[in-house]
């Protein structure tokens, strides 16, 4: 498998060096510690993943994270800050951040979130090829045609899932869909409950009592969590 590729950007020295001496021979690593010298990087190396520092100096992070989405470069990102707020939640909402640690960060525990990140979208982006086209039969079967947005969605977000069924639905799984299909994380909530209601409106009653069980009578809409977490049930995950 190809080495990923893995930026630093950390305005302090002590954990940038700690931690990419610990990834490394992991990832094929690149470090900094400004803002202008990270986007610099994020144009011309081009990482599978950014861990950023949000209050980098010379250029902050959300600016960072503007302007790479500006020239369509999206890492997967696992952000650091010392400080949160409702503003910082807000703006960094759909700029392809998968993961939010609070300063100061052990650099074992950022070093497990990382592997365990990058292992996750591996698994989501090579799925079997057998189980998807089952996963696309099911989808059609249950009444989300190819045509809404959240068809799209749900072929990432359940073969994800089924890989971790420990994640928090909106916490995790939605930005890592956002990140897979280069969308934002409210998008990819937003459509897959769209597709979801209107699948339960239009639904052919049969498909639908095969998946959901309700001893004849009408089944209640099923929420986005309730949805992918039965179709994931179904997923075959590829053997190690």
């Amino acid at each position: 498998m190809e080495t990923l590729k893995l930026l630093i950007a950390d305005g302090t020295e002590e954990f940038r060096l700690a931690l990419g001496e610990a990834l490394q021979g992991s990832y094929d690593l690149r470090s900094c510690w400004n803002g202008k010298e990270a986007l610099m990087l994020l144009r011309n190396y081009r990482p599978d993943v950014l861990v950023l520092d949000l209050m980098l100096p010379e250029l902050d992070g959300i600016s960072l994270l503007q302007a790479a989405a500006a020239d369509h470069i999206t890492p997967m990102v696992l952000a650091t800050t010392r400080y949160l707020s409702d503003y910082l939640l807000e703006a960094i909402n759909g700029l392809g951040v998968g993961y939010l640690m609070v300063k100061p960060c052990n650099v074992q525990a950022t070093v497990t979130r990382i592997d365990d990140m990058t292992q996750r979208l591996r698994l989501a982006s090579q799925p079997p090829k057998d189980s998807r086209a089952q996963l696309k039969k099911t989808l059609l079967a249950l009444g989300i045609p190819s045509r809404l947005n959240g068809y799209d969605y749900l072929l990432e977000a359940v073969p994800y899932f089924a890989a971790h069924p420990g994640l928090s639905i909106t916490k995790e799984l939605y930005p890592a869909v956002a990140i897979l299909c280069q969308s934002k994380a409210s998008h990819v909530e937003r459509s897959i409950r769209s597709a979801v209601q209107t699948a339960w409106e239009h639904r052919e009653e049969q498909a639908w009592q095969q998946y959901f069980h309700t001893g004849g009578g009408i089944p209640p809409r099923p929420t986005n969590a309730e949805f992918i977490s039965r179709l994931a049930g179904d997923w075959d995950l590829p053997q190690e």
